[in-house]
């Protein structure tokens, strides 16, 4: 039996992951007795894709092998949902099952690159798919297992690996693997490439995928048990840092379309958001005089990118963040923007011209012209900025990089890059518009760990008349729904009474129609302004 996720032209099979190795999975089951049936299920092992080929070698003389029927069951660590998203578009809710269908396959003990080809524990979509994954699928536990992983494969000094001349290569204490478990030490780097060993989004789960649980779930333990770890990690970082500041051993924006890694912009700013987020765990745990350390080290930080990166445009007339690699002219790229923004580096007096420089750069190319790194950051920065319309119209482009362009090529699960045939048809890693769906379409934003309080901000887009989102937080259900009629909007919103609800008109009072709230749940009436 050989499984396999896409067929050839000839209708047969076709087990070749587009330029790069045949799969060649196959299970052999050997027939027992004439006369009599038999049954199997696999129990050590599985398979994963869209098709399966059965090949019946029969030996001369003997009787011929018949089969009754050939299941096969789906499995998955992310069986146990939270989250539900509907509406009258069609097309939403054909990429919402794309991308849950590809987490349910990826989610098994660990969180796998592909259930097909390599199945290795990569880490970092562990933070940059949380919060997509939290709001479809129940992971506290799931990612408490994620981080014992990593806290187990931490380096300390005294560890080393062989390298090709024999000779003893030492990682480094407190690095953390891009792999957790790691069954195949990646030591050494590829040429041009950064290491595929000791990546820098990868690493920060540690940190920032400990942060996404805590929001989620609102469980101070988690931070407890992995504060040491992460400051174990940014001390490794640290060490990393070139004479200009910046991070660049990486592998930068990996998966772009266009090859723009920008690794310096990007792996330094990780730098920063890990160093800002263990300030705020220190201050959670009430370890005073380490926050302040960590947030003199973070304004540092801070500090020397935008010395070096935060340049006026010559022809465009805006400050904008420079690719640093391109040395001889300012050059931009989406997740360059992003990063910056959505991690509070801007200087205020610059906010709005960087803001004015990712909307620059998302109309130049009408798509996400991104990598697994930069998308979140690029997708919640555009929400965040006033620029939903953009993220709807982008989603929907029937040609890549495009998610709906996956469902016009007839896949069922999201694939590897943006592109036709990619290597793996079954990857969640750029799946991050699922956390638009709830924060950004539905509003559900958290303003306090576990959904204590929330603010409900949704946005309809222009080819919905209607969706309805509901969402099973730590502190009990939320839902919104948002119906248009030809004089009005109806804004339903149900909470729990322990849940303090902020109810945020804003984006649907865009439409020109008066907007009718109703529902039931805790008005929050604190006096504050309105968040983005």
């Amino acid at each position: 039996m050989y499984p396999a996720e896409k067929l050839g032209a000839d209708g047969e099979i076709d087990q070749m992951a587009k330029g790069w190795t045949k799969v060649d999975s196959c299970i052999t089951y050997r027939i027992g007795k004439d006369e009599e049936w038999e049954s199997v299920r696999m129990k050590f092992t599985y398979f994963a894709g869209r098709y399966v080929a059965v090949e019946k070698e029969e030996e001369p003389g003997t009787k011929q092998i018949q089969i009754r029927n050939l299941k096969a069951h789906a499995i998955s660590s992310a069986y146990e949902t939270q989250g539900s998203f509907s509406c009258d578009d069609k097309r939403y809710e054909q990429i919402y099952r794309l991308v849950e269908r590809a987490v349910e396959a990826n989610l098994l003990s660990v969180h796998t690159d592909c259930p097909t080809i390599e199945r290795f524990a990569w880490q970092e979509p562990n933070h940059l798919m949380a919060p997509s994954v939290f709001y479809m699928k129940h992971g506290q536990k799931l990612w408490e297992k994620f981080f014992l992983d990593m806290r187990a494969a931490q380096h300390t000094a005294e560890d080393y690996f062989y390298d090709r001349d024999g000779k003893r290569w030492y990682p480094g204490d407190g690095l953390i693997p891009s792999q957790c478990p790691c069954y195949l030490p990646n030591v050494l780097p590829m040429p041009g490439m950064g290491s595929f060993y000791d990546i820098v989004p990868w690493g920060s789960s540690i940190i920032l995928a400990v942060y996404w649980h805590y929001v989620f779930y609102g469980d101070k333990h988690v931070i407890e048990a992995n504060y040491e770890a992460g400051r174990r990690y940014l001390a490794h970082l640290k060490t990393k840092r070139t004479e200009e500041g910046f991070l660049c051993h990486g592998l930068g924006d990996w998966g772009n379309p266009k090859q723009e890694l920008a690794r310096e912009n990007v792996e330094t700013a990780f730098l920063y958001a890990d160093t800002v987020t263990l300030a705020k765990f220190a201050g959670l745990l009430g370890k005073q005089e380490e926050e302040e350390e960590l947030l003199e080290y973070a304004a540092e930080v801070r500090e020397q990118y935008n010395k070096r990166l935060l340049v006026w445009h010559p022809k465009k007339g805006f400050w904008c963040y420079r690719v640093w690699e391109h040395s001889e002219d300012v050059v931009l790229t989406q997740a360059a923007e992003a990063l910056p923004l959505y991690w509070g580096m801007v200087p205020p007096e610059r906010e709005a011209d960087v803001v004015a420089a990712l909307r620059d750069t998302l109309e130049e190319e009408d798509a996400f012209i991104s990598g697994e790194i930069g998308l979140p950051y690029i997708i919640q920065s555009a929400r965040r900025y006033g620029m939903n319309d953009l993220i709807s119209r982008f989603i929907l482009r029937p040609e890549h990089p495009s998610y709906y362009a996956f469902i016009l090529e007839g896949e069922t699960t999201l694939g590897e890059y943006w592109e036709t045939n990619p290597r793996s048809h079954c990857h969640d890693m750029m799946g991050h518009i699922i956390e638009w769906y709830y924060n950004g379409i539905a509003g559900i934003l958290p303003e306090e760990p576990g959904f204590r309080r929330v603010t409900i901000r949704p946005y309809l887009p222009e080819t919905m008349k209607q969706f309805t989102c509901c969402y099973q937080s730590a502190s009990g259900q939320i839902q919104v729904r948002v119906e248009e009629g030809e004089k009005e909007i109806l804004l339903t919103v149900e909470a729990e009474p322990s849940i303090g609800c902020f109810v945020d008109t804003g984006n649907l009072e865009e439409k020109g129609k008066p907007v009718n709230v109703k529902g039931c749940f805790t008005c929050d009436g604190r006096d504050r302004k309105k968040e983005r």
